[in-house]
């Protein structure tokens, strides 16, 4: 089969997850099965069904070289990204100089930023009479003017994108997306593409998710993405065994992509290949959501020039949302036939990264491909078993070649990626 889309060099990649920061650190978790997905204690979360939650822990903004000034104004969102693209940009740019200027391009996918407790509470404070609740004529008089004039900016996703921009100095194309995981897929695509047209010699595609608060919970709970977990259920969540739902994670994925050709010729070391993505919506009545993850999946091969005989690894979305999840293991089935190949689901052990899920799964297999191991897949249940090959230990594949990325965004957003090892 004939590849139709020019192949791409990754030559960095940066990972942050609960089980810290860095690519190897989440591999490593995953290689020893660890599950970083846990009852959720935050007292925020009083009043909601207990959940479960895999949260990363704090960054120091000021240690990864925003100054002062700029370190106030960042949210956790923000740290994650910037730590991420930090340790991306270290490992594409070692032994050949820095990744800046008009021809470095920067696509980020980022989901939405919701404010901090302590954003108002001195408004909230400053409007209260005693022990009585807020008083809203007194809010409107004297407790609005406790709330700095920039602050509803922070609440644009597009600024933690701006201020790591301003930080590298990345000047070319660019862009960011919201909301969901699509929004990160779309940013791998529009750096793809802004590589493939010429725009740009280096591109960097991001994700990161949101951070989990009583916000989040309830705005995705809304989505019907949660499902609420007690007794046991949240001791032992499994967001991909076919319950309704999953559990939210947070942390970010980045990738620093260069044409093949030019990374080849200036010796970059290379984290893999991206040789193909597709994309197709579910829409009722014409495209059902099964039909789909098989159209971007077939549409991602074609443009790779590889069969499905040829895939060694799935990474399937796991949902963990049962019709979801039954779509997509339809497809799968549909498309490799009788033929399973091993699969690697990664929101079992890091919980649903949103934004952040599709270039975290994308780097992860990446890195299976590297390493020709396949990890185990926590979490991972009888139903979903049935539908594809998941070693319950690492697995040792030698040769092993391809792999393919599905991601599921909102509202029948289907995007797939075809990699090739280095």
């Amino acid at each position: 089969m004939k590849p139709t889309t020019s192949s791409l060099a990754v030559t960095g990649a940066g990972v942050v997850t609960a089980a810290g920061r860095g690519v190897d650190a989440a591999w490593e978790a995953l290689c020893a099965g660890r599950r970083l997905v846990v009852p959720d204690p935050d007292p925020e979360l009083t009043g909601f069904s207990p959940i479960a939650s895999a949260r990363c822990a704090p960054l120091d903004p000021e240690s990864l070289g925003a100054d002062r000034r700029a370190a106030r104004l960042m949210g956790r969102h923000t740290h994650m990204l910037l730590a991420g693209v930090t340790d991306a940009i270290r490992e594409a740019a070692d032994g050949a100089g820095g990744l800046e200027g008009e021809e470095t391009a920067f696509f980020a996918g980022m989901d939405s930023v919701d404010p901090g407790r302590d954003d108002l509470v001195s408004a909230a404070l400053t409007s209260r009479e005693g022990e009585a609740a807020v008083d809203y004529a007194k809010f409107f008089t004297e407790g609005m003017s406790q709330i700095p004039p920039l602050w509803p900016l922070g609440m644009l996703n597009a600024i933690g994108f701006c201020q790591v921009a301003i930080q590298f100095g990345f000047r070319g194309d660019n862009a960011s997306f919201s909301p969901g995981p699509e929004s990160a897929g779309r940013a791998v695509i529009e750096a793809a593409e802004s590589l493939r047209e010429g725009k740009s010699k280096a591109a960097l595609a991001a994700g990161v998710s949101a951070v989990i608060s009583a916000r989040s919970v309830a705005r995705y709970r809304n989505r019907g993405l949660l499902r609420p977990a007690s007794g046991a259920e949240a001791e032992a969540p499994e967001p991909f065994s076919g319950n309704d739902g999953t559990a939210l994670g947070e942390g970010a994925g980045i990738v620093v992509m260069e044409p093949l050709e030019t990374a080849r010729k200036g010796g970059r070391s290379l984290a893999g290949i991206l040789r193909g993505w597709g994309r197709a919506t579910a829409v009722q009545g014409v495209n059902s959501l099964s039909a789909a993850i098989r159209n971007s999946a077939a549409k991602a091969l074609e443009a790779a020039g590889v069969s499905p005989s040829e895939v060694d690894l799935v990474v399937p979305d796991g949902e963990g949302i049962r019709e979801e999840d039954s779509a997509e293991a339809e497809a799968v089935s549909d498309l490799f036939g009788k033929r399973r190949p091993y699969a690697l689901a990664t929101k079992g052990a890091f919980g649903h990264l949103l934004g952040g899920s599709p270039l975290v799964d994308l780097v992860l297999a990446l890195r299976a491909l590297k390493e020709e191991t396949v990890p185990p897949s926590p979490g991972v249940g009888d139903r979903a078993r049935d539908a594809f090959e998941f070693p319950d230990a690492p697995v040792r594949a030698e040769k092993m070649k391809h792999a393919l990325i599905l991601s599921r965004g909102f509202d029948g957003a289907c995007m797939a990626f075809a990699v090739e090892a280095a």
